[in-house]
This record gives C-alpha cells, sequence and structure tokens, in this order.
C-alpha cells in the first residue's frame, strides 16, 4: 500500500510528464501551423523556417501557449470567421503528434 507521501509524488510526476507532452505537442503544432502561414504569407524555405520559429518562439513565450495562434492570426489578419480555420489546423496538427501516443 502507498503512503500519502509516495501517492502524492507519484500525482505529482504523472501531472509533470502531462505538462511536458502537451509542451511540445503545442510547439510541434505552432511548428507545422506556422510553415502552413509561412507559405499563406508568400514566405518559402529558409524564411518560412524562420517564421515557423517565431511562431514557435511565441508560442513558448506566452501565456497559456497560445501566443502562435495569435501571432499568426495577427498576420493573416483573420477575421471571426477564419479563426475557426486556423484553430481546426491546430487541432489536426497536435492530434498527428500527441508525444508519448502509443
Amino acid at each position: 500500500m502507498h503512503t500519502i507521501e509516495e501517492h502524492t509524488e507519484l500525482s505529482i510526476k504523472s501531472y509533470l510528464r502531462m505538462e511536458e507532452r502537451s509542451f511540445y505537442s503545442r510547439a510541434h503544432a505552432d511548428w507545422v501551423v506556422g510553415l502552413w502561414a509561412a507559405g499563406q504569407l508568400g514566405h518559402a524555405d529558409e524564411a518560412a523556417r524562420d517564421y515557423a520559429t517565431r511562431i514557435v518562439d511565441a508560442g513558448v513565450r506566452s501565456v497559456g501557449g497560445r501566443g502562435g495562434f495569435d501571432l499568426i492570426a495577427a498576420d493573416l489578419r483573420l477575421a471571426v470567421e477564419g479563426l475557426e480555420g486556423l484553430r481546426a489546423r491546430y487541432e489536426v496538427a497536435m492530434n498527428d503528434n500527441i508525444v508519448g501516443r502509443a
């Protein structure tokens, strides 16, 4: 039987693993959608990779990880209707690369 301390430690480790997976999945989605958005903005090759890197950086630096999404939305000047399409792209990108998925 586990003691309360052991249970607490296991719970914390589990939470940290889930947060890490979420972080990496979000960074991957920022990269994938950032490359797509770079193409929409007319960037190619190195410029597209630089733009995607900016998107990932924005996501990492923002509270809640939405910085990449917000930056793409602003750069593409999306109206409210266009945000749903951007959200769908993020959802697909995150589901395609869920870290730790069996």
